[in-house]
């Protein structure tokens, strides 16, 4: 079949429909475990602990760079619209200028670097490794941000040093998440 033929056939058509709503439909439930994922706190401040980066390194481990970072951009955009979406039920623009704003857009780079590089080996230390790398992007974004309000060092005290142990626990946890979710063919 001569590629004409095959673009004008309906049946090329409803692959791409459902190839694209099949895309919509990950963004979204990604956006959402995200969104939901902020909301599981330890208090702190000025950077609460959420349970959203081993979430995002789960989605990073489980899907496409393509749908890892459309989920991430679509949750910062529902954010910023003004849906609750962000940490303690609270959305809007003026969220992503304040302190958290730098971890928030941090998910980008974490998700892209984790997604892009979990093909290449399916070590457990491997795995380790691009998940501690991608902790490394989110946390030099969120870090940076952080020091435009109170300092590089208060920034390092603040917004790293509480989380260097959750961030070993965090991986361990998104690895053995995704290693489940594929023995159990869940997604």
């Amino acid at each position: 079949m001569n590629t004409h033929v095959a673009r004008n056939h309906p049946s090329f058509i409803v692959e791409n429909k459902n190839g694209l709503l099949s895309f919509f439909v990950k963004v979204f439930l990604g956006s959402l475990l995200i969104a939901i994922s902020a909301q599981i706190t330890i208090p702190s401040w000025p950077v609460p602990m959420t349970l959203q980066p081993p979430v995002l390194m789960i989605i990073g481990l489980m899907t496409s760079p393509r749908i890892a970072v459309a989920s991430v951009v679509a949750y910062i955009l529902e954010g910023a619209y003004g849906m609750p979406v962000f940490h303690a039920f609270k959305g809007g623009i003026p969220h992503l200028l304040n302190t958290t704003g730098g971890y928030i857009f941090g998910f980008i780079p974490m998700v892209y670097l984790i997604s892009t590089l979990k093909d290449k080996s399916q070590t457990f230390l491997y795995r380790f490794g691009i998940c501690f790398l991608g902790n490394i992007a989110l946390y030099t974004v969120g870090i940076s941000y952080l020091s435009l309000f109170v300092g590089f060092d208060a920034a390092i005290q603040m917004g790293l040093v509480p989380f260097l142990f959750k961030i070993v626990f965090g991986i361990l946890f998104a690895i053995l998440s995704a290693n489940l979710i594929r023995k159990f063919k869940i997604i």
